[in-house]
């Protein structure tokens, strides 16, 4: 009977005091139950996403390009985690803060502290437990709505087993684990204060330093002098504003981080397949070129041909006879080749691990990182048509007659780091690597030597692939076609190839745009509880504005400002900070157009301006149904 009158007692308490509040006590649970949801829905949907596109392990592409959006992705779902972690301790803590009053109140009516902070705990648990529950049921209802019919909760990603269904358990349970602590803490604060410093909270939450210097602007009316004032005495005010401030930037690095993260992966596939590029080989040669070039964006296997084909090669002087052509800016000579090879790690001295020095004694032996086939490109670095993103640089004329450059997907198996201690053996030859690079070509399985190298190593002389860049006359490319056909060979763009790949990356980043879309609609949710629970705050004020005279139209004026106060300041810091850190450190030599820019700044303003609008204008309809009999004791 007594544990049934302890369990009746706070309850009763609980649902006598929620009811009480009513509209406040609905805004408290809104705003936790939508933080909890879109955190919970956001996660589930990142997981659900590195599994259809095979992120972590099987995705098409290059190495680099996969493990680029594969880290844009963990990134952005670890500042989702810190945005709704964040958001939920804020409104707990500002939930408990409006209670304050009521507690000291109850204290000082004879109310035994020890009695008193189990019959508000349970308040507070009993918030946050419905909220959290409601939470992951709802962002459970939506991604099963949205991942209709293959839901995915039991797939691995990454090192994570039954990835879904983790996220669908630890999210609310350390939402709710945080929050309760959170509620906790602060309950035993006020609790085991005096009852007049608890009764005097709103006198002592006022800075009455500056209450006599409010920012005025006499164009923006006396409405926004008011707002200034109550802004301007509110101490909570700089608590309100970081966690708001940190929100928006949180969000903000997960959009442009998107968007600098997919310009950046456009511009690495574009630079190593510049448009614009005419392809000259034998019909055979140029199929599989189109072939190993659409290896980035598809699945079906690379057959096999015999590259070296006596009749496949053009001889230096057919290559020559396009450089004579009036218009031909360009012509890159390339032999490409299938081939086995095998990787090493040189034999070294071993280093310390703490300051890097080689230790003279200990010497490391030669490592065999295993075999895989490979593409073999030879190329003359002197007429290279490509820019690629490389670790070191590409191919010098000066550099030594062994050195390759290695593809993306290579690094990390056959090809080991650091790079000046690995080497290739291909054709019976060793090769140093000197850097890597991202190249859609067969995928990034590719490797580039010097052409005359790789003409040693197979007894050639002359070339089965031709590369030209030629400027907009028509007149050249019917040249450039005429010739191609005297020698047998065909002519091709290779335009169709760069298109392919871009449409691949294009719809992957569709996909994953979806993150930084939701976790925009967070950071709006949230900001309008945060407005909505600071607007609480100060309920009484408003209550007695317009019980003095104040209409309706002022009020939203006032309400708006005050909205704005704090969001204008955030933006003003947040979005430009977001933007230097995911343009200078969030990927290597990023790339972003100035019209993703200006769109996605345009969108978030306008996002979160009518966040702005729609809690004033909500608060503001709340009010014009209030008394004063509603103010509150």
């Amino acid at each position: 009977m007594e544990a049934w009158r302890a369990l009746i007692g706070p309850l009763g308490f609980a649902a006598k005091s929620l009811r009480r509040r009513g509209f406040h006590s609905y805004l408290a649970f809104i705003g936790l139950t939508l933080t909890v949801a879109t955190t919970t829905f956001l996660l589930l949907l990142g997981q659900d996403l590195a599994t259809r596109l095979g992120i972590d392990s099987s995705m098409r592409s290059t190495f680099g390009i996969s493990w680029l959006i594969f880290a844009y992705l963990v990134l952005a779902l670890g500042l989702v985690s810190i945005i709704g972690l964040l958001s939920s301790s804020y409104l707990v803590s500002s939930m408990i803060d409006q209670r304050m009053r009521d507690i000291g109140v109850i204290k000082a009516a004879g109310a035994i502290p020890r009695r008193l902070l189990s019959y508000v705990t349970f308040e507070a648990f009993a918030v946050i437990f419905s909220s959290c529950l409601v939470g992951a049921l709802s962002a459970l209802l939506v991604y099963a709505s949205w991942s209709s019919p293959s839901v995915s909760l039991f797939k691995q990603v990454g090192l994570v087993p039954n990835a879904g269904a983790s996220v669908l358990i630890v999210v609310p349970l350390t939402s709710f684990l945080l929050c309760y602590v959170v509620a906790s803490v602060r309950v035993r604060r006020i609790v085991g204060s005096s009852s007049v410093n608890a009764i005097s909270k709103q006198l002592s939450n006022l800075d009455l330093k500056s209450l006599g210097k409010p920012f005025r602007i006499k164009r923006f009316g006396s409405a926004f002098n008011l707002a200034t004032r109550n802004v301007s005495r509110d101490r909570g005010f700089n608590r309100t504003l970081l966690s708001v401030g940190i929100c928006i930037f949180l969000s903000m690095v997960v959009l442009s981080g998107a968007l600098v993260s997919a310009d950046t992966s456009t511009s690495y596939v574009v630079r190593a397949m510049p448009p614009h590029v005419m392809i000259v080989a034998n019909i055979n040669i140029y199929n599989q070129y189109v072939t190993l070039g659409t290896s980035f964006s598809r699945t079906a296997p690379v057959p096999s041909i015999n590259y070296v084909n006596e009749s496949y090669l053009i001889t230096p002087q057919n290559a020559s006879a396009f450089r004579a052509i009036p218009g031909v800016e360009t012509v890159d000579t390339r032999l490409i080749t299938m081939s086995s090879i095998t990787g090493f790690v040189k034999a070294h001295f071993a280093s310390n691990q703490d300051t890097g020095e080689n230790i003279n004694t200990q010497i490391i032996p030669e490592v065999d990182t295993g075999s895989a086939q490979a593409l073999i490109v030879g190329i003359d670095p002197s007429n290279a048509i490509g820019d690629w993103y490389t670790s070191d640089g590409f191919l010098h004329s000066n550099d030594a007659q062994y050195t390759m450059i290695a593809g993306d997907s290579l690094v990390g198996n056959i090809v080991q780091m650091p790079l000046n201690l690995s080497q290739v053996s291909a054709l019976g030859y060793r090769y140093d690597v000197k850097s890597a690079l991202v190249d859609p070509l067969n995928a990034g399985q590719v490797l580039y030597a010097p052409v005359e190298t790789l003409q040693k190593s197979l007894g050639l002389t002359g070339f089965n692939v031709l590369l030209l860049k030629v400027n907009d006359d028509q007149t050249v490319l019917f040249a450039v076609s005429q010739l191609a056909s005297s020698f047998g060979l065909v002519l091709g763009s290779q335009d169709p190839i760069l298109n392919s790949n871009l449409t691949f990356l294009n719809d992957t980043w569709s996909h994953i745009f979806l993150v930084p879309i939701v976790t925009l609609a967070l950071t709006c949710g949230i900001l309008l509880s945060y407005l909505a629970t600071n607007f609480s705050r100060r309920f009484n004020d408003y209550v007695i504005l317009k019980v003095l005279g104040a209409n309706a139209w002022y009020r939203l004026r006032l309400l708006m400002w005050e909205a704005w106060g704090a969001l204008a300041i955030s933006i003003l810091i947040a979005i430009p900070l977001a933007w230097g850190i995911s343009i200078f450190l969030l990927v290597p030599d990023p790339n972003l157009s100035v019209g993703d820019l200006e769109l996605s700044t345009l969108v978030s303003l306008s996002a979160l301006s009518v966040v702005s609008l729609a809690s004033a204008t909500i608060y503001s309809r709340r009010l014009g149904l209030t008394t004063v009999k509603d103010l509150k004791p």
